[in-house]
């Protein structure tokens, strides 16, 4: 009798943390606009998408600047940021608007970033 007394409660507490689980609203990524695109950090992050990018599709870009961005905190750590780039397909090419999206811990070694997604605009 203790046995199935054990086992209902048990399911009670169950389905009363999955009916709170879903009652909660989800957690939704906050961006907030970045100040100074100018900043050293910024930029690093900027080349590195423009860096990568190139590397992994032979696309010949070169890193202009940063035309705006956006950062969030990352669920587990770190920092995304939401950026928008200014790259030349050549060097003294046209120009090109891309947005990318690139994760990191700022102050950490370079294998640490990961380029999350690059594409024009």
């Amino acid at each position: 009798m203790r046995t199935s007394s054990s086992l209902l409660v048990a399911a009670a507490l169950v389905f009363a943390v999955v009916v709170v689980a879903e009652t909660l609203p989800a957690a939704e990524a906050t961006y907030r606009p970045i100040g100074n695109t100018s900043n050293l950090v910024v930029q690093q992050v900027g080349r590195f998408s423009v860096l990568v990018y190139d590397l992994s599709h032979r696309k010949s870009l070169v890193f202009v600047s940063v035309v705006s961005g956006e950062t969030e905190a990352a669920v587990g750590g770190g920092t995304n940021y939401r950026l928008v780039i200014l790259a030349e397909t050549t060097p003294g090419g046209s120009k090109a608007k891309f947005q990318c999206v690139v994760w990191g811990v700022p102050g950490s070694r370079a294998n640490t970033w990961k380029l999350l997604s690059f594409k024009a605009i």
